[in-house]
């Protein structure tokens, strides 16, 4: 550490004492110690102060004495450098003697000055050593003393508890084995929450406490009593639920900070988990309190069912939550899973999201083989997100399919269905970037196999590529289905090209799926994706649940043009589809009449592969094609 190179324009917040310079490390004749010097913490006030002195002593292994400068080079966190006098070393020269050594005395004198905070550098020796050096003068900061009473009015078995700093960057843990702690916090507005268990823990007499605003001006005493909070239960209409997660979430927002605490429960809710909150009610914007539970009904045959419940709430923590909705409270989701080969499951989950963008963790259910599920879930006031992932006999994920904020009501019946054909690209609003530009690397992730209601899909591959040309140069390859790459800031034009080849055994239809897509670019300002032009063509067939339609039969497949939300899309006016019955390697161009082309089956059992392209009206181009589209049979 003494011998690395130091960097002038940085601080030792920035780059400790420096980069390692090992020639001289390994050369130099005269080393310190101690290799580093705290000169140790001044808590607030610092009028009476007491100055802190040690010793730093070199020593010269050389055959030659050595004399050098000492001084100090500290600064604060602000990069400024420390009050005059606050930090000294004395003597000002110093000469170390072949085979012996030399002292010299640093002081740190905290009641200099009026900046609070640690200060840190270096006890420079000319150009020879920089020995690290702080001291930390604390700012205006009190003592908080926390106190724990257990649901029995005793000292809890056990508790936890955070405290979090909403103006500062302050966070302590409360953790301790008696029923009493004094924390040191500097001066300001803090979140506390803690967990107050009573009695035996395996019991699950857990109380729930928070205190979301927490002002520290003074020294002060605050009291988690769990006799002060009241039940949290919530019970499902199912006579026999099993609960496998239930949260309980409480979010403060302060300012520019967003902090939050979560009590996790991987087993449901125990009888005895209670809630209650401190201090005055906030405005809505800065707190809100999140439950929610995962539950497993009873199934019906091979429907499985399932409980997903969420509750909202701003500006307050309830003192109790008891809530038991009846089926009829609630929204029937069922939902229908696509074809998969045998041995294949499903495995289906959701997540409220709330207002504010928060969300409660999902939990993937199993469903029974070639089962379908239903879900009773709590609507007002959320948007849910759902994913379906296809699993092997060994359980490995190998396909998957998700949807964003969709919006129910309590009280009514809706259907979802994922993972039907035809697989293909895509583009379902959500908050991905597609196609896009940031600064001089553009983006491209552009999905393949999103399955016929447009839920957006992702599945294993065998292989795949994407490739980028610029004026017909290619500057960029990956084997990846999309990336990120780096081009030249001048305007051009630009072609993405991408082959995907599915994994064998997950599925038997979109085999492979390969597009090409032009448009063009030029450097963007700013750290956001500039989105641009994207246009796809989704095929929705009506097939049978395993994907087919009769041999020898006119298909009519509605032909949906997909653009990318926020970028500059022209209109397509034409789209061209092509067809073809031998995997690709021969087309037929086909009728698209009222936005559907028309497909004549061959009369013989395969498969159908589909190619769309066309244009938009700002002469940006699409084509995609999707080996094994459907099968026919």
């Amino acid at each position: 550490m003494a011998s690395a190179k130091n960097n002038p324009a940085l601080t030792a917040f920035d780059q400790g004492t420096g980069r390692v310079d090992l020639t001289k490390a390994i050369t130099t004749t005269v080393t310190s110690e101690p290799a580093n010097l705290a000169l140790g913490f001044q808590p607030w006030p610092h009028t009476d102060d007491t100055p802190v002195t040690k010793d730093v002593t070199y020593r010269n292994s050389g055959t030659a004495a050595v004399t050098f400068d000492v001084s100090v080079d500290v600064k604060g966190q602000d990069g400024k450098p420390a009050p005059a006098g606050m930090v000294t070393v004395t003597p000002a020269t110093v000469t170390v003697p072949a085979g012996g050594e030399a002292t010299v005395t640093v002081t740190a004198d905290t009641r200099i000055g009026t900046v609070d905070g640690v200060f840190a550098g270096a006890v420079v020796a000319g150009d020879v050593l920089r020995t690290p050096v702080s001291v930390d003068r604390e700012v205006e900061s009190y003592d908080v003393t926390t106190t724990f009473v257990d649901a029995d009015g005793a000292a809890p078995t056990r508790y936890s508890g955070i405290v979090i700093g909403l103006d500062n960057d302050t966070l302590t843990l409360l953790a301790d084995t008696d029923d009493t702690i004094t924390t040191r916090l500097p001066k300001g507005e803090y979140f506390a929450h803690v967990e107050v268990t009573t009695g035996d823990p395996q019991d699950g007499r857990v109380a729930i406490l928070a205190q979301p605003s927490l002002a520290v001006t003074g020294s002060t005493t605050i009291a988690f009593d769990a006799r002060a909070t009241k039940p949290l239960k919530i019970t499902t209409p199912d006579p026999d639920p099993t609960t496998v997660l239930a949260e309980v979430t409480i979010a403060r927002r302060y300012q520019d900070a967003h902090v939050g605490a979560r009590s996790l429960f991987t087993e449901g809710l125990p009888e005895g988990v209670t809630v209650g909150g401190l201090g005055p009610d906030l405005p809505d914007d800065q707190l809100s309190f999140l439950v929610a539970t995962q539950t497993v009904g009873t199934p019906v045959g091979q429907t499985a069912v399932r409980f997903r419940f969420a509750w909202f709430e701003q500006g307050r923590v309830p003192t109790g939550f008891v809530r038991a909705p009846a089926k009829s409270d609630l929204a029937e989701v069922r939902t229908t899973f696509g074809p998969a080969p045998a041995g294949h499951r499903y495995a289906h989950g959701g997540a409220a999201i709330a207002p504010d963008g928060s969300s409660p963790l999902g939990v993937l259910f199993i469903v029974p083989e070639g089962g379908d599920a239903v879900d009773y879930i709590t609507a007002d006031g959320f948007r849910w997100r759902w994913l379906a992932t296809q699993l092997t006999a060994e359980g490995r994920s190998v396909a998957d399919y998700s949807l964003e904020d969709s919006a129910y009501r309590n009280g009514r019946t809706h259907q979802e269905r994922f993972g039907f054909p035809v697989y293909g690209p895509g583009l379902p609003p959500t908050r991905f970037d597609y196609l896009g530009r940031l600064g001089d690397q553009l983006v491209v992730q552009i999905p393949l196999l999103n399955d016929a209601e447009n839920h957006l899909g992702g599945a294993a591959a065998e292989s795949s590529r994407t490739t980028l040309y610029r004026d017909g140069q290619k500057i960029g390859e990956t084997t990846q289905p999309g990336g990120f790459f780096p081009v030249p800031a001048d305007p051009a034009g630009y072609e993405v090209e991408v082959d995907y080849v599915r994994a064998p055994g997950v599925s038997d239809l979109s085999t492979r799926v390969t597009g090409a897509w032009t448009f063009r670019s030029g450097t963007v300002p700013g750290d956001q994706v500039h989105r641009l032009p994207l246009s796809v063509v989704r095929f929705t067939p009506r097939l049978d649940a395993d994907g087919g339609t009769p041999a020898g039969r006119v298909l009519r497949i509605p032909l949906t043009v997909d653009q990318q939300q926020g970028a500059d899309n022209g209109r397509v006016r034409k789209v061209e589809v092509d067809v073809s019955f031998d995997d690709g390697k021969t087309w037929s161009k086909v009728p698209v009449v009222g936005g559907a082309a028309l497909v004549r089956n061959a009369d013989q059992a395969g498969f159908a592969s589909l190619r769309a392209k066309g244009s938009d009206s700002k002469g940006n181009t699409f084509e995609h094609t999707v080996i094994r589209a459907y099968r026919v049979g």
